[in-house]
C-alpha cells in the first residue's frame, strides 16, 4: 500500500523485449565498449541533478540529520488541522529531498552496475529511505484514527490542508488496511529485507551474468550480450536466430534453480505484505493502490483468449512470408518484408520522433525538444549498463532523465518515443500538481507513452509512398501489439497463475515455473508456431515480474491510447485538450476516471476489443497485399 511517495519511478518499457545494443557501426563484431568510449552528447548529464557527488554526499548528511526532526509530530496530529498539515508539509519536502538523492544514485548505478562507488551510494541511500519510511511510518495510523467527519472538518476550516482532499479520500480507502503505528513501524523495518530478491536476480542476470560466443551473420564469434541478443533475432539468417536463443536460453538453464529461489522469495514477500495487510490475495493487494478492480484484469484476459485467432493468423502469415518450413518464437521478430530497410540511426531517429509529435501542439513539441537535445537520454548500451529502457524522473529536479540501449533499429525509434511520453507526462504533471500528486499511476502513464508511439506510426504511414515501408510498417504495428498485448497479457495470466499456487502453498521451483509458463504459452500459439522447450525459462528474464501485477497495464494502456489517438489524428481539437489535460493531472484523482475524462472507460472491455479487432483487420490487409505482390 502506498503511503507516500519516495521517488516518482515511470518503469522499465519492456525491459527485456526492447533492449537495445549500443552500435552506432555496422560491425557487430566488436566488445561492448565501454561508457568513455560513447560520445559526451549520447549520454545523460547528472550534473543536471547535483553539479558534484561531494554536493549530493553533502545533501545526504543533511536530510539525514534532519529526518528525525518528523518525529516531533507524532502523538500530537488529532489535535488539530495545523498539526496534520504542518506534519504532511515536512513529510513532503523531505521525501522530495530524499528522491533526489534516490534517483541520482540509481541513475549512476544503472550506467554501470559494476561500479562499487555506485552500489555503495545506491545502499546508502536505499537505507536511508528505509529508515525515513520508519521515521514516518506512525503519519498514516494517525490520520486513521481521526474521525472521517473529523477530517472533513479539519479540510473545511484549515487554508492550506483543502490540497489534501484526495489523499484523505484515498487514505480513507485504506483504512481497513492500515496497522497500528507499532506494526506500521515494523513493517517499514522490512524494507530492505523485502528488497533482497529482487537485488539477487538483478546481480544473478545482469552483473554476474556471462554469455557465450555465437556466430554473426558474418560467420564470426561474437559475445552475446543482451542488446546483441534481440538485434540477432533480426538476422535474416535463421542459424543466426537460433544461435542467439539457445546462447541466451541456455545460460538462463544453468541458473534457473538460483533463479527460481529469488522467484519464489518475491512470491513470499507479496503474499507476507498482502496477509499482514489483510487483503484476500496479492492481486487484490497490487491494484489496490489504483483503485482498479480484479474484474478490469480478468476482463483483460478473458477479452485477449476471445481474440487468439488473429494472433494464430498473424504467425501463419510470418511462416509463409518467411518460406518456413516451421516458424520458431525466436523467428518471430524478422521483418516480414525482408527487403526494407531496418536500419534507423539516433539522430534520424529522434528527429521523426519530434516531427511526429506536432498534432499534440506547440507546449508538448517544446518539451520534446528539450528532452531529445538536451543531454536528459543515455543513449548506447555500455559494458556493466542495465538493460532496457525507462524514463525516471524526481519532482525536485529540472527533468527526467531516459534510459535507452539504443541499437539502430525501428523497435528502438519506437522505443524512444515511448519513454519520451513518460518523460514530458512527468513534465506536465510537475508543472501543474503539488508535490503530494505529481506520483501518477502507472495505469496512466503507459497511456502516455504508447500515445506517442500511435503518433509515430501514424507519421511514418503518412510520409511514405512506398509500398514496401508501408507494409513493414503495418507489421511494425501489428508486432508492436503482439508485444504490448498479447504477452504482456500472457505475462500477466502468468502472474496471476503462479501467485495463486504459491497462495496456496504450492512449492515453487524451477520446474513449477517452467511448466506453468509453457502450459500458458501454448495456450496462447496453439499450433501456430513451434515452441522451443527452453522458452519454458522466460519467466527468468522478465525483471517486470518483481513489481508484481504490473504488465498487464500495458495491454490497457495500448488499447485507452489507441482508441484515443484515432480521436486526436481525426483533428478533435477537444480530445486533444482532454488528453493533455489527463497528463497534468498526474494522480490528482484515480488512474479510471481521469481516463474516462480523457475520453474512454476502461472499467469495460470496449478498447480492448477495440483494438484487437483493429489488429484482426490489420492482418486481414497485410495478407490480402502480400498476396498481391506474388
Amino acid at each position: 500500500m502506498k503511503k507516500w511517495s519516495y521517488s516518482i519511478i515511470i518503469f522499465l518499457l519492456v525491459s527485456l523485449m526492447f533492449s537495445g545494443c549500443n552500435q552506432k557501426k555496422d560491425d557487430v563484431s566488436t566488445a561492448v565498449p565501454e561508457r568513455h568510449e560513447i560520445a559526451e552528447e549520447y549520454t545523460w548529464n547528472l550534473e543536471d541533478l547535483y553539479p558534484t557527488v561531494e554536493a549530493w554526499e553533502k545533501e545526504f548528511e543533511a536530510v539525514k540529520e534532519e529526518m528525525p526532526e518528523l518525529k516531533k509530530y507524532e502523538g500530537t496530529l488529532k489535535k488539530s488541522g495545523k498539526t496534520i498539515l504542518e506534519c504532511l508539509t515536512h513529510r513532503d519536502a523531505l521525501t522530495q529531498r530524499l528522491d533526489k538523492l534516490y534517483v541520482y544514485a540509481y541513475l549512476s548505478l544503472d550506467s554501470d552496475t559494476r561500479n562499487p562507488e555506485f552500489q555503495a551510494r545506491a545502499n546508502r541511500i536505499s537505507s536511508l529511505d528505509v529508515q525515513f519510511r520508519e521515521i514516518a511510518s506512525y503519519i498514516v495510523p494517525e490520520l486513521l484514527a481521526i474521525p472521517k467527519h473529523t477530517l472533513d472538518r479539519y479540510i473545511q476550516h484549515t487554508p492550506g490542508l483543502e490540497i489534501y482532499a484526495h489523499y484523505f479520500d484515498d487514505l480513507n480507502r485504506n483504512r481497513p488496511h492500515v496497522l497500528s503505528p507499532e506494526q506500521e513501524q515494523l513493517l517499514a523495518m522490512t524494507g530492505n529485507m523485502a528488497q533482497t530478491p529482487q537485488r539477487v536476480h538483478e546481480m544473478l542476470t545482469v552483473t554476474d551474468i556471462r554469455f557465450p560466443k555465437v556466430k554473426n551473420e558474418e560467420g564470426k564469434w561474437v559475445e552475446l550480450s543482451p542488446g546483441r541478443y534481440y538485434q540477432m533475432l533480426y538476422s535474416k539468417d535463421p542459424e543466426v536466430r537460433r544461435g542467439a536463443f539457445e546462447g541466451m536460453y541456455g545460460t538462463y538453464e544453468k541458473i534457473q534453480n538460483v533463479n527460481a529461489a529469488a522467484f519464489d522469495g518475491m512470491l513470499k514477500t507479496d503474499i507476507f505484505y498482502a496477509r499482514a495487510r489483510n487483503f484476500e490475495s496479492t492481486r487484490h493487494a497490487s491494484l489496490f493502490d489504483d483503485n482498479i478492480p480484479v474484474e478490469v484484469y480478468d476482463n483483460l484476459i478473458e477479452s485477449v483468449h476471445n481474440n487468439l485467432e488473429p494472433l494464430r493468423k498473424y504467425m501463419n502469415l510470418r511462416k509463409n512470408v518467411l518460406n518456413l518450413d516451421e516458424l520458431h518464437l525466436y523467428d518471430t521478430s524478422v521483418p516480414i518484408v525482408p527487403e526494407v530497410e531496418n536500419k534507423i540511426l539516433y539522430d534520424e531517429a529522434r528527429k521523426l520522433v519530434l516531427e511526429a509529435l506536432h498534432p499534440l501542439g506547440e507546449e508538448y513539441l517544446t518539451l520534446a525538444k528539450d528532452g531529445l537535445y538536451g543531454r536528459w537520454i543515455d543513449v548506447y548500451e555500455t559494458k556493466g549498463k542495465t538493460t532496457g529502457a525507462y524514463s525516471w524522473g524526481t519532482y525536485d529536479a529540472p527533468h527526467p532523465y531516459i534510459l535507452l540501449n539504443y541499437n539502430d533499429t525501428r523497435d528502438n525509434m519506437f522505443t524512444l518515443a515511448h519513454e519520451l511520453g513518460h518523460t514530458i507526462h512527468s513534465m506536465l504533471t510537475h508543472e501543474n500538481q503539488p508535490y503530494i500528486y505529481s506520483d501518477y499511476s502507472l495505469f496512466i502513464a503507459e497511456v502516455a507513452s504508447t500515445m506517442n508511439e500511435a503518433l509515430l506510426l501514424d507519421h511514418l504511414l503518412k510520409t511514405t509512398d512506398d509500398p514496401n515501408i508501408r507494409l513493414a510498417l503495418m507489421d511494425q504495428w501489428a508486432d508492436n501489439i503482439v508485444g504490448t498485448l498479447y504477452t504482456q497479457v500472457l505475462f500477466a495470466e502468468f502472474e496471476k497463475t503462479i501467485h495463486e499456487k504459491a497462495e496456496a502453498g504450492i512449492p515453487i521451483t524451477a520446474e513449477t515455473l517452467n511448466n506453468t509458463y509453457i502450459t500458458i504459452l501454448k495456450s496462447y500459439y496453439g499450433d501456430s508456431l513451434v515452441l522451443d522447450d527452453l522458452y519454458k525459462l522466460t519467466w527468468g528474464r522478465i525483471d517486470h515480474f518483481y513489481r508484481s501485477f504490473y504488465v498487464y497495464i500495458y495491454a490497457t494502456s495500448i488499447s485507452a491510447s489507441t482508441y484515443l489517438s484515432g480521436k486526436i489524428l481525426e483533428g478533435d481539437e477537444e480530445a486533444v485538450a482532454n488528453y493533455l489535460d489527463m497528463l497534468r493531472a498526474g494522480g490528482s484523482d484515480y488512474p479510471i476516471e481521469l481516463l474516462k475524462k480523457a475520453g474512454v472507460d476502461m472499467s469495460t472491455p470496449d478498447a480492448i476489443n477495440y483494438t484487437l479487432q483493429k489488429f484482426g483487420k490489420i492482418v486481414d490487409e497485410m495478407s490480402q497485399e502480400l498476396s498481391d505482390k506474388r
